[in-house]
């Protein structure tokens, strides 16, 4: 495949290293393992796909998390502009009785106080110019959509019981997989071939392939692509400097 504007498919960089190393193509499954290990050493584990999904809510106030779930970066419900609303995040929602149908009932004392049984009023702390509105989509004050805490171990979600929804959005990041392309920005090129390089022969035994002088020439090449890679893909203006530095300056007046 060909390159997807400034994106090249790491499909390409792996063809390319098994090309000019003169290997065969039975080295693929290896390279492509290595690809998203090398991924994460270069800081780009934030190109992995990232996937948004609608998930129901079990009986017990629970939600599933699918089985390619890394790490989730929104959890919320839709409102009518298509946008996801978050839920807040609680960490003193319990994990006791998490598989449990009754799980609630387990869970809660009524003598207690419950902070979330009063309405606030509505207020808008920000002002648009003709309006006042808020910078988060709800009004301040306003009665949440919900509250949440992920269970990562029990791969569920829990939900407190103030949430009126039968279903969740869930946005994260999935774990690789190989029917599917992933790219990363065309200036990391280099720098994946030179990290598919070292990776190639790291664990190999010297007495096999690869002596330790070459599995170090090779790691010192790798961490100076990444290095060029990075400075080309955010390289510095002096221009932006200079406009920067004028925004961020206090003049001071001496009297």
């Amino acid at each position: 495949m060909g390159q997807h504007q400034a994106w090249i498919p790491i499909d390409d960089c792996i063809n390319s290293y098994i090309s000019e190393s003169e290997q065969s193509n039975h080295k693929y499954f290896k390279l492509w393992q290595s690809s998203f290990d090398l991924m994460t050493e270069m800081g780009l584990d934030f190109f992995y796909q990232i996937k948004s999904v609608k998930l129901p809510i079990n009986p017990n106030f629970t939600v599933s998390l699918p089985s390619d779930c890394l790490k989730y970066s929104k959890v919320g419900v839709l409102n009518d502009a298509g946008e996801i609303i978050p839920l807040f995040y609680n960490d003193k929602l319990t994990t006791y009785a998490e598989f449990s149908p009754d799980r609630l009932q387990k869970t809660q004392d009524n003598t207690l106080f419950n902070l979330f049984q009063f309405n606030t009023p509505i207020w808008y702390n920000f002002w648009t110019g003709n309006s006042f509105t808020t910078l988060y989509g709800m009004p301040s004050g306003a009665p949440f959509v919900g509250n949440f805490k992920v269970d990562n171990a029990a791969g569920v979600i829990l939900l407190g019981e103030n949430i009126s929804y039968d279903y969740i959005m869930l946005e994260y990041v999935a774990t690789p997989q190989q029917d599917q392309q992933y790219y990363v920005p065309i200036q990391f090129k280099e720098a994946f071939k030179a990290g598919l390089a070292w990776m190639d022969i790291r664990s190999i035994p010297s007495s096999r392939r690869g002596n330790l002088g070459d599995k170090r020439d090779r790691k010192h090449d790798f961490y100076n692509q990444r290095r060029l890679a990075w400075s080309r893909y955010r390289p510095f203006h002096l221009e932006e400097a200079v406009e920067w530095s004028m925004r961020n300056t206090r003049l001071t007046v001496k009297i």
